[in-house]
């Protein structure tokens, strides 16, 4: 075992930080060091000087906290700072889900649309043929809890630049009988576009940006699967255990 995971070791099965030579002695003490080195201690602290050097250099987690004077303790996170770590992970999934997206070929994006609106409650789902759309992708009729049923035109934009009032007024125009639109772009809508998605007298379209998108492929874990943390924390409460 090397002196750095001994004293991890150490320090997980002991009360608070220690200083270096209580540490080593009881790695020695414990059998977890075999050495015939004169100065274990001296070893044993630079060691663990040199991994934490290491790790700042490289923006790696610390294993090791230096309190000073010899004195080291184990990098705990709390509770907060733990969901902090979290959360930042998960922004930068949803960044790279974006990039994901863009880069997909357009029949496999559309297949990605056509998975995701099966899973949010669509039925009789169609892909329209390419170059025969009007504009159109996917048909589809929205079941909400087997009373409503609404037929949706779905155009899926796999942009860049921000969908346009155009754009919106092209989908209108595509629209069947008793049909409404849903745009989904991995962009977002204009001033323009989002005036016109909603102007009166008019049949409604709806707007689903790349945001919107991301989160409702993770939500029912298309392209992405979750993964669930437990976290104990010592409870304070004398009634919960009396």
């Amino acid at each position: 075992m090397s002196f750095t995971d001994a004293a991890e070791l150490i320090l997980r099965n002991v009360a608070g930080p220690k200083h270096y030579r209580e540490i080593t002695g009881l790695a020695v003490s414990n059998g977890l060091l075999n050495t015939k080195g004169k100065t274990p201690e001296a070893t044993m602290y630079s060691q663990i000087l040199t991994e934490y050097k290491r790790r700042e250099r490289r923006g790696q987690p610390q294993r090791f906290r230096l309190l000073g004077r010899g004195m080291v303790g184990l990098m705990r996170f709390p509770q907060k700072e733990f969901a902090v770590q979290i959360e930042r992970a998960n922004k930068e999934i949803r960044k790279q889900m974006l990039t994901w997206l863009k880069e997909l070929a357009p029949h496999v994006f559309e297949q990605v649309i056509y998975r995701l609106l099966a899973a949010i409650g669509f039925e009789d789902l169609d892909l329209t043929t390419p170059g025969n759309d009007g504009g159109i992708d996917v048909r589809g009729t929205l079941n909400v809890g087997d009373t409503i049923r609404t037929r949706i035109a779905v155009q899926a934009k796999r942009w860049e630049n921000n969908v346009q009032r155009p754009v919106v007024q092209q989908v209108r125009g595509s629209l069947g009988t008793h049909e409404q639109g849903l745009i989904i772009t991995t962009s977002d809508f204009s001033k323009g576009a989002k005036e016109e998605a909603q102007r009166s007298n008019a049949s409604p379209i709806g707007l689903m940006n790349g945001e919107e998108l991301v989160n409702l492929l993770i939500e029912n874990e298309i392209g992405v699967r979750k993964t669930s943390m437990t976290l104990l924390e010592l409870s304070n409460d004398k009634d919960e255990i009396t």
